[in-house]
């Protein structure tokens, strides 16, 4: 099966489950109500309970433990019950919020362009990480090449019949970005290599480099250090020959309608949290991320322009869910049930 398609029936099946665990979370809201003609009724909504979402890069158990100091603290904080729901994926998330089940979301950065896309969400925050090299936080990141250091790749121009591993394709630095620096280089990704797959995670893309599976994969920089525990050898076994532009960190980001005055005071809350000795130990353990910064949507023009410079509409990113096969029919004489 084609790993894109198949990759796709991979996120239907997990969106279906999503919707349904999520089904009658936060019966408070009074968002999405019809007004006029079936218009969305005016952004007016003050729920009596928030529902916090993100994907965790962990287990779901351990992610929601994880989670829990943070949930605690803005309970308190704003005054409003806080619970925290993890998604099997973003694709899940950006539904919960565009049907009102969640109000508050961690969307990485092409996830929070198809939520808005959509009208599902807006940012109010943006992560900021430390670069292991320089030590210097930035609310910025790469998408870097990486092959093994005894395959003989200098550059990404010499990967030329090689095989080649991006991480999904609805991911901004395992395959937007990456394709957009091929496509700068007159590369055509699909003619160029002799094989290209989809590895799913970008340890998963590293591992596969390590081990010899595919020649080159493009990462975000340094996703290397997600495996260094288990592969200790991997920064000097595997290297990079290549890097993107800047692309901008994942998000804090909120529901539509979501009353403007309760938005402030959660964006203030995370401020205030991401200063506290807790909060940057949670946030480590959560997102993997020293603090947050101040966004805006136009932040994320860029991932707009590098899709429109590769001709592929957003929605092309966003996987719809099939509809259900037709039930065989029953043999002939079999009893009906």
């Amino acid at each position: 099966m084609n790993p894109i398609r198949r990759r796709s029936l991979i996120f239907a099946a997990a969106l279906t489950l999503t919707s349904i665990a999520l089904a009658g979370c936060n019966p408070s809201s009074d968002a999405g109500k019809s007004g006029p003609s079936g218009t969305a009724s005016a952004p007016t909504d003050k729920p009596t309970k928030l529902i916090l979402g993100f994907v965790p890069s962990v287990e779901a158990d351990k992610a929601v433990a994880n989670a829990k100091p943070l949930a605690d603290y803005l309970t308190k904080e704003l005054g409003i019950p806080v619970e925290s729901f993890v998604s099997t994926d973003y694709v899940g998330l950006i539904e919960a919020m565009a049907s009102k089940k969640v109000d508050i979301g961690s969307l990485p950065t092409l996830g929070y362009v198809l939520a808005k896309d959509k009208s599902a969400a807006d940012v109010i925050l943006k992560t900021a990480r430390e670069i292991p090299a320089t030590k210097e936080v930035k609310t910025t990141y790469h998408s870097m090449f990486i092959t093994r250091a005894d395959s003989g790749i200098k550059s990404i121009e010499e990967a030329k019949g090689k095989r080649m591993a991006f991480v999904d394709p609805q991911s901004a630095s395992g395959n937007l970005f990456p394709r957009y620096y091929l496509k700068k280089k007159n590369i055509d990704a699909d003619s160029f290599f002799a094989q290209t797959t989809f590895a799913g995670g970008h340890d998963s893309a590293v591992r596969a480099v390590y081990n010899g599976q595919v020649d080159v994969a493009a990462v975000y920089d340094d996703a290397r250090n997600k495996v260094e525990k288990t592969l200790p050898d991997v920064k000097t076994k595997v290297i990079k020959i290549g890097e993107t532009d800047e692309i901008p960190n994942d998000t804090i980001s909120v529901r539509a309608g979501l009353d403007p005055e309760l938005v402030q005071k959660i964006k203030a809350a995370f401020l205030k949290y991401a200063e506290s000795e807790e909060g940057k130990k949670t946030l480590k353990a959560i997102y993997e991320v020293e603090g947050f910064a101040e966004a805006k949507d136009g932040d994320y023009d860029v991932v707009r322009d590098v899709a429109k410079a590769l001709n592929v509409p957003l929605d092309n990113y966003m996987p719809k869910p099939k509809a259900p096969a037709a039930a065989p029919a029953a043999p002939a004489g079999a009893p009906k049930k």
